[in-house]
């Protein structure tokens, strides 16, 4: 059976279980994919993996999920939508926060302009070090 997403998109039971363990966890919490299933598994146990797969691939094109691409990063992370901010990965322990920062606007239209490219996404990432991993191992 399908019903509709808050967008008015016609969704299977199992995309909607998807969409709403990622909505459960709110913003800021980055979850990979593997931790979607082993969490949509406890409501859902027959739930495949490619099925997960499959939903995040469409709830993230819909805009129900955002997609977090980051550099360095050994897999994909999803959120939930908020407004545009950047991310910081810990090169250490692979830690990945939300940054209140995004691009100026007029900023990526004047790239897009100079090199003649059509701009669909601009995403920042900071890379480095947490605090907790500084500390456990200062730099010499």
């Amino acid at each position: 059976m399908h019903a509709l997403s808050p967008t008015g998109h016609r969704l299977p039971k199992n995309y909607r279980l998807v969409n709403d363990v990622v909505h459960e966890h709110g913003h800021g919490r980055h979850l990979a994919m593997a931790d979607i299933h082993a969490l949509a598994k406890r409501s859902q146990p027959t739930i495949g993996f490619t099925t997960v797969y499959r939903a995040l691939n469409r709830l993230s094109r819909l805009g129900l999920i955002a997609e977090v691409r980051v550099p360095g990063a050994d897999m994909t992370y999803y959120e939930t939508p908020a407004d545009p901010h950047a991310h910081f990965h810990c090169e250490s322990c692979g830690r990945i926060d939300d940054l209140d920062y995004h691009l100026p606007s007029g900023d990526v239209e004047r790239i897009a302009g100079s090199y003649g490219i059509d701009v669909r996404e601009a995403l920042v990432t900071i890379s480095g070090r947490c605090p907790a991993c500084r500390e456990a191992a200062p730099a010499t």
